[in-house]
């Protein structure tokens, strides 16, 4: 059939105005109520927060996150309502952190355990490393440094004088920064080196726990920081009997040596 041109301009006018129906109309209403737009957009607009709920019913990307979670969660079968509670209370609160006692070992109240955590460094394991919150300095001992391949030159002169928690004064022989990682993240950490025999391999004091934001707790055995806005706990190390294979590169620490902080 042939369409003339004033019939082709005039077959769009028409189709234009013809009205919207009530169902038409009803089914834009729900895809506007329930689009994720009017929440971005009110965000957007102004410093405010809304409820978890109204986020949920307002945004599908959110709620199937939410799902996701819930799904990969895990939980012992027995847990009791005040842990669960405890549990979910944390999602009211940003880069919370917080020990319970369910988290206690059952060998731990009353001991003097101090913690020790595994760290690992250039492909070596590096057990005994003290978290020392009433040390000022991160502190590497001259023999640790040997076993770890690591440049010397790298070594800076200090001439520094530290006194020991009893009293006796050392030398600080430099300082070193050495990749250290702790948990699933590595830190370069500036250590002071010292020529002494202690039982760890190295020292965590004040300087690392403040720049990560750790929290340690000996009587938890426990160190937890918030990195990339996820919780990490590391645990410390038990007294346990471990084979290490001959492949292994992992550093030893004189048992007989004592604890020194500085």
């Amino acid at each position: 059939m042939h369409v003339t041109e004033d019939e082709h301009e005039t077959m769009p006018e028409k189709e234009a105005k013809k009205p919207v129906d009530e169902e038409e109309a009803q089914e834009f209403l729900k895809f506007i109520k329930h689009s994720e737009y009017n929440v971005v957009e009110q965000l957007s607009k102004q410093l405010a927060r809304i409820s978890v709920l109204s986020l949920l019913l307002n945004s599908e990307p959110h709620r199937n996150a939410l799902l996701k979670m819930l799904n990969q969660a895990y939980v012992a079968n027995n847990i009791s309502v005040e842990k669960l509670d405890r549990w979910v209370n944390n999602l009211n609160t940003d880069n919370f952190i917080s020990f319970s006692d369910d988290e206690i070992p059952s060998n731990s109240r009353g001991s003097v355990k101090a913690l020790h955590i595994t760290s690992h460094c250039k492909g070596y394991i590096i057990p005994n490393v003290l978290i020392d919150n009433g040390s000022a300095l991160n502190v590497m001992p001259l023999a640790t440094l040997s076993k770890i391949p690591m440049d010397l030159s790298y070594l800076r002169p200090c001439h520094s004088t530290v006194r020991a928690f009893d009293g006796t004064r050392r030398e600080v022989m430099g300082k070193i920064e050495i990749p250290l990682e702790v948990g699933p993240y590595i830190y370069d950490v500036e250590f002071q080196v010292m020529d002494i025999t202690p039982s760890y391999n190295c020292l965590l004091g004040r300087p690392w726990i403040h720049s990560a934001g750790a929290v340690p707790s000996s009587l938890h055995q426990k160190v937890k920081f918030i990195m990339d806005g996820c919780l990490v706990t590391v645990e410390g190390e038990e007294d346990i009997i471990a084979y290490v294979s001959t492949d292994t590169l992992y550093i030893e620490v004189s048992k007989d040596a004592m604890e020194c902080s500085f």
